[in-house]
Protein backbone atom coordinates (compact mmCIF):
# COMPACT_ATOMS: atom_id res chain seq x y z
CA UNK A 1 0.00 0.00 0.00
CA UNK A 2 2.80 2.44 0.94
CA UNK A 3 4.69 1.70 -2.27
CA UNK A 4 1.61 2.30 -4.40
CA UNK A 5 1.12 5.66 -2.72
CA UNK A 6 4.70 6.69 -3.48
CA UNK A 7 4.50 5.58 -7.09
CA UNK A 8 1.09 7.11 -7.63
CA UNK A 9 2.08 10.53 -6.22
CA UNK A 10 5.56 10.80 -7.65
CA UNK A 11 6.62 12.04 -11.02
CA UNK A 12 10.08 12.90 -12.22
CA UNK A 13 10.58 15.92 -14.44
CA UNK A 14 13.57 16.41 -16.72
CA UNK A 15 14.76 19.38 -14.64
CA UNK A 16 14.83 17.11 -11.55
CA UNK A 17 17.56 14.89 -12.99
CA UNK A 18 20.44 17.06 -11.72
CA UNK A 19 19.20 16.32 -8.18
CA UNK A 20 20.58 12.81 -8.69
CA UNK A 21 24.14 14.12 -8.36
CA UNK A 22 25.77 13.41 -5.03
CA UNK A 23 25.82 10.86 -2.24
CA UNK A 24 22.87 8.55 -1.46
CA UNK A 25 22.32 6.28 1.53
CA UNK A 26 20.00 3.27 1.23
CA UNK A 27 17.09 3.33 3.70
CA UNK A 28 15.05 0.32 2.64
CA UNK A 29 14.39 -2.22 -0.07
CA UNK A 30 10.84 -3.38 -0.77
CA UNK A 31 10.48 -6.84 -2.30
CA UNK A 32 7.82 -7.55 -4.96
CA UNK A 33 5.73 -9.36 -2.31
CA UNK A 34 5.72 -6.21 -0.13
CA UNK A 35 8.29 -7.38 2.43
CA UNK A 36 10.66 -4.62 3.46
CA UNK A 37 14.27 -4.71 4.55
CA UNK A 38 15.33 -1.57 6.41
CA UNK A 39 18.90 -0.33 6.77
CA UNK A 40 19.60 1.61 9.96
CA UNK A 41 23.37 1.91 9.54
CA UNK A 42 25.25 2.03 6.26
CA UNK A 43 28.96 1.70 5.68
CA UNK A 44 28.62 2.29 1.92
CA UNK A 45 27.01 5.17 0.02
CA UNK A 46 26.18 5.38 -3.66
CA UNK A 47 27.63 8.32 -5.57
CA UNK A 48 26.17 9.64 -8.82
CA UNK A 49 27.58 12.28 -11.13
CA UNK A 50 25.48 13.13 -14.19
CA UNK A 51 26.35 15.88 -16.67
CA UNK A 52 24.04 18.13 -18.67
CA UNK A 53 24.17 15.54 -21.47
CA UNK A 54 22.55 12.95 -19.12
CA UNK A 55 25.71 10.84 -19.16
CA UNK A 56 27.88 10.23 -16.13
CA UNK A 57 29.06 7.62 -13.67
CA UNK A 58 28.15 5.73 -10.49
CA UNK A 59 30.50 4.56 -7.73
CA UNK A 60 30.41 3.09 -4.24
CA UNK A 61 32.06 5.20 -1.54
CA UNK A 62 32.87 4.44 2.08
CA UNK A 63 32.33 7.30 4.53
CA UNK A 64 35.07 7.77 7.10
CA UNK A 65 34.79 9.18 10.63
CA UNK A 66 36.75 12.31 9.66
CA UNK A 67 34.29 13.37 6.93
CA UNK A 68 36.28 11.99 4.01
CA UNK A 69 35.44 9.06 1.73
CA UNK A 70 37.32 6.03 0.49
CA UNK A 71 36.32 5.56 -3.13
CA UNK A 72 35.86 2.10 -4.62
CA UNK A 73 37.88 1.51 -7.80
CA UNK A 74 34.88 -0.04 -9.59
CA UNK A 75 33.00 2.51 -11.68
CA UNK A 76 29.92 2.14 -13.83
CA UNK A 77 29.17 4.52 -16.65
CA UNK A 78 25.51 5.57 -16.62
CA UNK A 79 23.09 7.20 -18.97
CA UNK A 80 19.72 8.73 -18.14
CA UNK A 81 17.17 7.64 -20.74
CA UNK A 82 13.72 9.13 -21.20
CA UNK A 83 10.98 6.71 -22.28
CA UNK A 84 7.31 7.67 -22.47
CA UNK A 85 7.79 10.61 -20.05
CA UNK A 86 9.54 8.31 -17.57
CA UNK A 87 13.24 8.12 -16.81
CA UNK A 88 15.57 5.20 -16.28
CA UNK A 89 19.24 4.79 -15.52
CA UNK A 90 21.23 2.48 -17.75
CA UNK A 91 24.48 1.25 -16.18
CA UNK A 92 27.43 0.05 -18.27
CA UNK A 93 30.41 -1.83 -16.86
CA UNK A 94 32.79 -4.68 -17.64
CA UNK A 95 30.24 -6.95 -15.95
CA UNK A 96 27.49 -6.02 -18.42
CA UNK A 97 24.52 -3.67 -18.57
CA UNK A 98 21.54 -3.14 -16.29
CA UNK A 99 18.66 -0.72 -15.99
CA UNK A 100 16.60 0.76 -13.17
CA UNK A 101 13.60 3.06 -13.37
CA UNK A 102 13.60 6.34 -11.46
CA UNK A 103 10.31 6.18 -9.57
CA UNK A 104 10.88 9.29 -7.47
CA UNK A 105 13.52 11.98 -7.17
CA UNK A 106 13.68 15.05 -4.96
CA UNK A 107 16.71 16.74 -3.46
CA UNK A 108 16.46 14.49 -0.37
CA UNK A 109 14.82 11.28 -1.66
CA UNK A 110 15.59 8.83 -4.46
CA UNK A 111 13.42 5.83 -5.33
CA UNK A 112 14.59 3.29 -7.92
CA UNK A 113 12.94 0.10 -9.17
CA UNK A 114 14.86 -2.68 -10.92
CA UNK A 115 13.75 -5.33 -13.40
CA UNK A 116 13.07 -7.76 -10.52
CA UNK A 117 10.47 -5.26 -9.20
CA UNK A 118 12.51 -4.50 -6.10
CA UNK A 119 12.17 -0.89 -4.98
CA UNK A 120 15.15 0.88 -3.43
CA UNK A 121 14.56 3.96 -1.26
CA UNK A 122 17.48 6.29 -0.57
CA UNK A 123 18.02 9.47 1.36
CA UNK A 124 20.58 12.15 0.56
CA UNK A 125 23.78 11.43 2.47
CA UNK A 126 26.30 13.86 3.89
CA UNK A 127 29.86 13.29 5.02
CA UNK A 128 30.19 12.00 8.58
CA UNK A 129 32.64 13.88 10.81
CA UNK A 130 32.68 12.37 14.29
CA UNK A 131 36.24 13.47 14.91
CA UNK A 132 35.39 17.20 14.54
CA UNK A 133 38.35 17.74 12.22
CA UNK A 134 38.34 20.90 10.11
CA UNK A 135 37.99 19.04 6.78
Amino acid sequence: MFLLTIIGCTSVEKEDLQKLNGYWEIQKVTQPDGKEVEFDINTIYDYYEIGQDNIGFYKKVYPQLDGTFIVDTHREEIEVIEEDKNFKLKYYSDLGEREVHIVGLTFNKLILKNSDYKTYCYKRAEPINLLNDEK
